[in-house]
């Protein structure tokens, strides 16, 4: 049953005699459960969603559709869904963004809507390493853990910045701190904050493993999305590297400096 629709339209892709076998074993055994109106409306909405997902292949990688011979009707490794689906899962996880991992590692999971793994440090339900971050997000990490030895135990031992040298810091941060605009100076002490706060509003940013998990649905502007929200979030690991390489220069006058946009909104110069 599956596939005919798509293959039929898009190329023509004559089933082998495997694949014949599958398709009549499967419309048997759907003829002798018919009965059931449950059964045939479950059928028939599963039949849809893979159709839905054999389009979206043909849209995002029409190449690797044309070259496929996996099959319409067999099961794959996730097995509520067709060899041919699960190669268009696999594309997406290695073209455009990780889809399969976090939780799905089940072979008999459903994912018709699917979730995302966070990739932010979770600050909430676990003990946070923090020997492990990089300089510059256990600086942002500051305004979090004031009270915390630890962290300022790494920056005296490796800077000899004391904590006592700097500002004091308030307990909440000005309200320019969340302005969507920032000016050159204090953008990225703006992004460096956000991204701790997990309030960037990138998904994969903001997402933690404490939280219940948003659900996506298949269709190509949300994949788009998530492919170009995930580069970005990379991107923004990346440009922590311009604020370590700050920090090692001058770590007394970045963390002056950062404390002070948290208290009032701007730079002290």
């Amino acid at each position: 049953m599956t596939g005919l629709a798509v293959a039929g339209k898009d190329q023509e892709q004559r089933p082998y005699f495997g694949d014949r076998l599958v398709q009549s074993l499967e419309y048997l055994r759907f003829k002798a459960r018919s009965h059931s109106a449950i059964f045939a409306s479950e059928t028939v909405s599963r039949v849809v969603g893979e159709q839905q997902k054999y389009r979206l292949y043909i849209e995002m990688f029409p190449e690797h559709w044309r070259q496929s011979r996996k099959s319409l009707y067999k099961a794959g490794h996730f097995k509520a869904y067709s060899e041919r689906t699960n190669e268009f899962f696999q594309l997406v996880n290695d073209q455009c963004f990780p889809l399969l991992e976090y939780w799905h590692d089940d072979p008999d999971q459903e994912f018709d809507r699917f979730a995302i793994p966070p990739m932010n440090f979770d600050l909430c339900c676990e003990e946070v390493d923090f020997s492990g971050l990089r300089i510059s997000y256990l600086a942002g990490l500051i305004f979090y853990f004031v009270e915390d030895d630890e962290i300022w135990t790494c920056f005296s031992e490796k800077y000899g910045v004391e904590k006592e040298d700097l500002p004091s810091i308030k307990a909440s941060p000005h309200a320019s701190v969340w302005r969507e605009k920032q000016n050159a100076n204090t953008k990225p002490y703006s992004d460096l904050i956000r991204l701790v706060d997990h309030s960037t509003g990138n998904p994969w940013l903001d997402v933690t493993h404490c939280q219940y998990p948003e659900f996506f649905e298949w269709n190509k502007e949300t994949v788009d999305w998530l492919t170009e929200t995930y580069k970005a979030a990379n991107q923004s690991f990346q440009n922590l590297e311009n604020l370590d390489e700050r920090i090692e220069g001058d770590a007394q006058n970045f963390l002056s400096e950062l404390i002070s946009f948290w208290n009032t909104g701007k730079i002290d110069t």
